[in-house]
C-alpha cells in the first residue's frame, strides 16, 4: 500500500509543477538537475521527438519535452530559435516552426510548443470524430 501511495505522489509531482508554472505568463521554470544533454528515449505521452534522435521519433511526455526544450535552447533564455532547433535535430519544432510561432517573433517558447501540440491533437481528434459520425449512417 505504501508503494502505491508513494508511486502516486511521485507520478503526480511533475504535473503539479507544470500547473504552478503555467499560471504565470513567464518562461518555463529552469530545467531539472541533469536535464542538459538528455538523450533520446521513449517516455510515453503526446509529444514527438527528442533532439539528437534519428528517424521516426518515440512518443514523449511533457516532462521529457521540457528537458529536450532546454537542451536545444542553448542560450537558456526560454526562446528557442529555428537555428537552435535545427542544431539539436529537434524535428517536431523544425518541421512545424512556422505553425508553432503564431506570433511571428522568430522564436518559440515551451508554452508555444505545448499550445501548438494541443491544437494539433484537437484537429486530429475532430477528424476522427467526423469519421466516426460518418460510420453511423
Amino acid at each position: 500500500m505504501r508503494r502505491l501511495i508513494l508511486a502516486s505522489v511521485v507520478a503526480l509531482a511533475p504535473g503539479l509543477a507544470f500547473a504552478q508554472s503555467a499560471s504565470d505568463n513567464s518562461n518555463p521554470p529552469p530545467p531539472p538537475p541533469g536535464a542538459e544533454g538528455m538523450g533520446p528515449g521513449p517516455v510515453g505521452g503526446p509529444m514527438m521527438g527528442p533532439p539528437g534522435g534519428k528517424g521516426h521519433r518515440h512518443m514523449m511526455g511533457p516532462e521529457q519535452m521540457l528537458m529536450d526544450f532546454y537542451a536545444a535552447n542553448t542560450t537558456h533564455d526560454g526562446h528557442l530559435t529555428l537555428a537552435q532547433a535545427k542544431a539539436a535535430d529537434f524535428r517536431p519544432v523544425v518541421d512545424h516552426f512556422s505553425a508553432i510561432d503564431v506570433k511571428k517573433r522568430g522564436y518559440v517558447t515551451f508554452y508555444d510548443i505545448q499550445a501548438w501540440h494541443l491544437d494539433d491533437m484537437a484537429k486530429h481528434l475532430e477528424a476522427q470524430a467526423t469519421a466516426l459520425r460518418a460510420m453511423d449512417k
